[in-house]
């Protein structure tokens, strides 16, 4: 789960840099792999883990991508709440998990544009919003896609919490 969380963000980091399509000073494909990978991760590891993990993803999305600090970690910790609320009413497959990553996109960006425009700084309007957004849901999607049917059967739960639960059905 490490090598994936670091190729995630060291793809955020390559598509930011190397692709320099800009309009009105925002990217074609706006990468946020590292948010989609946290509703990706929901099911794959150990809900112990699963909010440290994704604490400490938001830390070093910080650290590389903005520089305001806790901001992403906060952000992605509360997403990850959000997956965990609404696994307990509707459970998390392909469709449901595509929807919440569309959600996060739209909130993070929305959060984002009202940072800004608390800041005053008044050069990002709400058509750049609706461009960002549109333009990063495609490479998000895309990206959430491949990552299911690639990882569709991985597991990175710890192995004895599985087997403690084999042991546990088996018993009942």
């Amino acid at each position: 789960m490490i090598i994936l969380i670091l190729v995630t963000i060291l793809l955020d980091f390559l598509i930011s840099y190397f692709i320099p399509s800009y309009f009105n000073s925002l990217n074609l494909f706006y990468p946020m792999l590292t948010l989609t990978l946290v509703v990706f991760m929901y099911n794959k590891i150990d809900f112990k883990n699963y909010f440290k993990v994704v604490f400490l993803m938001g830390l070093l999305y910080d650290l590389i991508f903005s520089y305001i600090f806790l901001f992403n970690a906060l952000v992605f910790l509360m997403f990850a709440k959000i997956v965990k609320k609404v696994d307990k009413y509707i459970r998390c497959n392909l469709f449901v998990s595509l929807i919440l990553v569309i959600i996060f996109i739209f909130l993070y960006d929305l959060i984002l544009f009202f940072l800004v425009k608390i800041s005053n700084y008044s050069l990002v309007t709400f058509s750049d919003l609706v461009y960002k957004f549109k333009n990063s849901l495609i490479l998000n999607i895309l990206y959430f896609l491949f990552l299911s049917f690639w990882l569709k059967n991985k597991d990175f739960k710890d192995k004895k919490v599985l087997k403690y639960k084999m042991n546990l059905k088996k018993a009942i």
